[in-house]
């Protein structure tokens, strides 16, 4: 059952430490919006239990973000600028200049920073896109990226585990939907066409925004964490395989892409319930 924003508050407030295990036992049903800037630094390692340690973390973490080079180098850096313009959950926030901004220096930061960080065009935003919506600093969006793909790396979801990851995704499709992994056959839509994209973003590209966090507030706080990923995807089919099996090959492939607004809530649930059932067949 979702925690109020008080009980939220009530843990967050204490003046010596946050109970991490509480915090994130409360945040698997969701975080309302209004403390969920707060918490998903818990939950990303970076922010610190330890009150004591809180200001002297946050000035570190400013002065080094201060200190990192935003100029734009190479023709990578370049193109940030205009992806940010297209970037698809054209909300009234990313419309803004300043907003398109604050995105704009913390991919260019980040880019920068991380040498060895793979840019990929039309991609790499979105995983960033909802750390800048949702943190009003541009500071804590830059290390709760760093945070997130950490765990990404950690968890199974690098770029060097995406075919294996597609793979098994696939496997669990064909024997847990066959009719609709024969319809999608049929209407030739492969993984390449949405599935890669599904699991290289977390479904930040696809999902309306709302969804998305809603959505990672689980992944970051569950036990499975990224784990249940797989399982969200096959979710999100079941709750549309009849609206799905209607459409027709580009139709389809538009559907995937730009998926609708759905019930989160229920969707995470069926992915357990999915998972389960995985298990009992022996497919995990």
């Amino acid at each position: 059952m979702a925690c109020t924003e008080e009980e939220f508050l009530e843990l967050l407030s204490d003046e010596s430490t946050v109970d991490i295990n509480t915090l994130t036992e409360q945040a698997k049903y969701g975080i309302p919006d209004k403390v969920r800037p707060e918490v998903w630094p818990y939950l990303l390692h970076v922010s610190k239990p330890d009150k004591s340690e809180e200001m002297k973390l946050v000035r570190a973490q400013n002065q080094e973000y201060e200190e990192v080079d935003k100029t734009i180098h190479t023709e990578d850096v370049r193109n940030i600028r205009q992806e940010i313009k297209r970037y698809r959950p054209m909300m009234p926030y990313f419309q803004n200049s300043h907003a398109r901004k604050k995105f704009e220096s913390v991919m260019v930061a980040y880019v920068n920073y991380n040498t060895d960080f793979e840019y990929m065009p039309n991609g790499s935003l979105y995983l960033a896109g909802p750390l800048v919506y949702l943190m009003k600093k541009e500071s804590s969006a830059f290390f709760c990226l760093h945070g997130l793909i950490k765990k990404m790396e950690e968890e199974g979801f690098s770029r060097e585990n995406e075919a294996q990851n597609v793979s098994t995704f696939m496997m669990f499709f064909q024997q847990m939907l066959p009719e609709l992994f024969t319809y999608f056959e049929d209407e030739e839509v492969g993984p390449n066409d949405w599935a890669v994209s599904w699991i290289r973003f977390l479904l930040a590209k696809e999902l309306p925004m709302d969804c998305v966090l809603r959505l990672w507030d689980t992944y970051f706080s569950c036990a499975e964490g990224l784990g249940l990923h797989l399982y969200t995807m096959l979710a999100i089919l079941v709750n549309f395989h009849e609206e799905l099996i209607e459409l027709e090959h580009s139709e389809l492939k538009g559907f995937l892409q730009h998926l609708p607004e759905m019930d989160m809530d229920q969707i995470i649930a069926q992915a357990y319930n999915i998972k389960d059932d995985a298990s009992q067949r022996g497919l995990l």
